[in-house]
């Protein structure tokens, strides 16, 4: 477990472009912003590197969530706790599904998944169109809901087995990579591809595609699982982010949550803290460079600034990174090391 005074920061797909960067030529990288990453090069330089095997197993060990190692997550639940227009005790003992609207573009022999919500669906859209695939569906065991028009949830009678991929992976991508697997894999894509029929000949889409708006023309199956109470409490004392789904797990590890606030990073004050600074995602999904170091440099100037601060103030006496390279703890023993020379982000 980390040390008693501890601040814990999840950035998933930091070094995820660094294959691209290595690439690129001397006249390339000047197009791109200026690396202005002086505080997070020296922790990468003289912090100690910890193995890791999965960047989303690392947070979930942290929050002492073992149960949750190496298994298909039951996200749609933990995402299920933060919709306001559901009661707390209807997210546990039940399976749940996510099943969100997507847009799918036909591209040759495969299917690009190229919107989510981006989609824009209004209130009325969303219930017409899940009124639509519950009325069609009506005997089969499970009935899909709608708690915001991106957000749809399938809940079943009985738990599956579906091994799924999380919808922000697959964003741009072919969806025939990330098809499901399982034992009832074959079931679940026989009614997928019926619900694509469905979408296709709804009112709903007509009409956005008449207005030249992109339709939600299928669902993307994802987060399944049953989340039974927690009966271990967390270490941790806070957790801040703007994450729906890291918010679901704070509040069923019954953790403060606060929102992802400089205030709330400057505030912080012993004790063991996450923060979530999930923002580089998206623009790898969108395969986007420029807007990539751009967050990357507000992300040190904004968060991992006043973060060091704490750490040099003592409010703190340690810093975890985790990455999707390994997790990496920091301190001030360990920033005192002179002699290991501050590397370049690109080299690492």
């Amino acid at each position: 477990m980390p040390g008693d005074s501890t601040l814990t920061l999840f950035v998933p797909d930091l070094f995820a472009f660094q294959p691209t960067f290595s690439k690129l030529t001397r006249d390339e990288l000047s197009q791109l912003p200026e690396f202005k990453l002086a505080t997070l090069e020296k922790w990468l330089s003289r912090g100690r590197w910890e193995k890791s095997a999965d960047q989303s197993d690392s947070v979930f060990s942290e929050l002492g969530l073992n149960k949750f190692l190496n298994t298909e997550k039951p996200f749609a639940a933990f995402s299920l706790l933060t919709e306001n227009s559901i009661e707390e005790g209807t997210c546990f003992q039940t399976y749940w599904l996510r099943a969100d609207p997507v847009c799918l573009q036909a591209d040759r022999d495969t299917a690009l998944l190229v919107a989510h919500e981006e989609l824009a669906l209004t209130g009325d859209e969303a219930n017409n169109l899940v009124d639509l695939i519950n009325t069609h569906f009506i005997d089969e065991p499970w009935q899909l809901y709608s708690f915001s028009p991106h957000r749809w949830y399938l809940r079943l009678e009985q738990a599956i087995d579906l091994i799924t991929t999380p919808l922000e992976t697959v964003l741009g991508e072919d969806i025939n990579r990330f098809a499901p697997s399982g034992n009832d894999a074959d079931y679940w894509h026989k009614i997928t591809n019926e619900m694509q029929m469905l979408l296709h000949g709804s009112s709903v889409n007509f009409e956005r595609d008449s207005r030249n708006f992109p339709t939600a023309n299928s669902v993307w199956l994802w987060g399944g699982g049953i989340l039974h109470k927690n009966t271990n409490s967390s270490n941790y004392h806070s957790i801040i982010t703007d994450n729906r789904l890291f918010k679901g797990v704070g509040y069923y590890c019954e953790v403060d949550i606060f929102s992802l606030d400089t205030d709330n990073i400057d505030n912080i004050e012993h004790g063991l803290h996450l923060i979530i600074l999930d923002m580089l995602s998206s623009y790898v999904q969108q395969r986007d460079l420029y807007s990539f170091v751009q967050t990357l440099n507000s992300i040190v100037e904004s968060y991992l600034l006043s973060c060091n601060e704490l750490l040099l103030s003592g409010k703190i006496n340690e810093i975890k990174l985790i990455t999707d390279k390994g997790n990496i703890v920091i301190n001030k023993k360990l920033l005192r090391r002179w002699w290991k020379r501050k590397k370049s982000f690109l080299s690492f």
